[in-house]
């Protein structure tokens, strides 16, 4: 009984870890935007900067999804779609052909 009552707060903090570590990343993420533009001053930096986060942000939220992909990819490379090969034959000399 012991067992599962610590079971379930082990699930509970793991759970609540993992919230905060959500929520940490996208205010880190959002206050680097912040310093970037107050450091530079730039609107250049400051555009680099949120598509930056941008970026950061999507990667982080489709991690389950790409995981999935990479871990098929490793374990079943039959059914990938494989490299692409493009052959390129080069003109005849007594083609008219510019490369």
């Amino acid at each position: 009984m012991l067992a599962g009552q610590l079971d379930v707060l082990g699930d509970s903090l793991i759970k609540t870890v993992t919230d905060w570590g959500g929520a940490g990343l996208v205010a880190m993420l959002i206050v680097l935007v912040l310093v970037t533009i107050g450091r530079q001053m730039s609107m250049k930096a400051a555009i680099g900067a949120l598509l930056a986060m941008v970026l950061a942000l999507g990667i982080y939220k489709a991690r389950n999804s790409l995981s999935d992909m990479v871990s098929d990819e490793v374990n079943h490379p039959a059914s990938s779609a494989g490299a692409v090969v493009v052959v390129i034959d080069p003109p005849r000399t007594g083609d008219r052909a510019v490369l």
